[in-house]
């Protein structure tokens, strides 16, 4: 069980929800999306700044569900997404899990390369 949990940061007076998922492992990843849905819920629709890093996560045919099925509960609250490290296959799965889920292109974003992290948030505030 992973010990990193979902959490608002601030950036530059604005609330962000950090979803690290940085080197997590797979059988970790439902229960930190349930995690991620208690600190969502609270929130008025369209209202909610999302950061993910995926960097080196680990993932197989049910982590891709599992997303699907958090893009689908959050769509309604997210104002903005950004997403950080993903590799090709990932930005792949990434793009389908969008599809599937109904939640489209729109309002996110993914990031990559140096300063990442520091862009995404940049473009999250906007």
């Amino acid at each position: 069980m992973s010990s990193v949990k979902p959490d608002f940061i601030e950036y530059n007076g604005k609330k962000i929800l950090y979803l690290n998922f940085a080197n997590m492992a797979k059988q970790d990843i439902p229960v930190f999306l349930e995690e991620a849905k208690k600190l969502v819920l609270p929130n008025p629709p369209g209202s909610v700044l999302f950061l993910a890093n995926v960097y080196k996560m680990s993932f197989d045919k049910a982590t891709v569900k599992n997303f699907v099925a958090f893009f689908k509960f959050n769509k309604p609250f997210s104002k903005r997404t950004a997403v950080i490290g993903l590799d090709s296959i990932k930005k792949m799965l990434y793009e389908a899990s969008l599809v599937l889920s109904g939640r489209g292109s729109e309002n996110t974003r993914v990031f990559d390369g140096p300063n990442a992290e520091s862009k995404a948030k940049d473009w999250l505030i906007i």
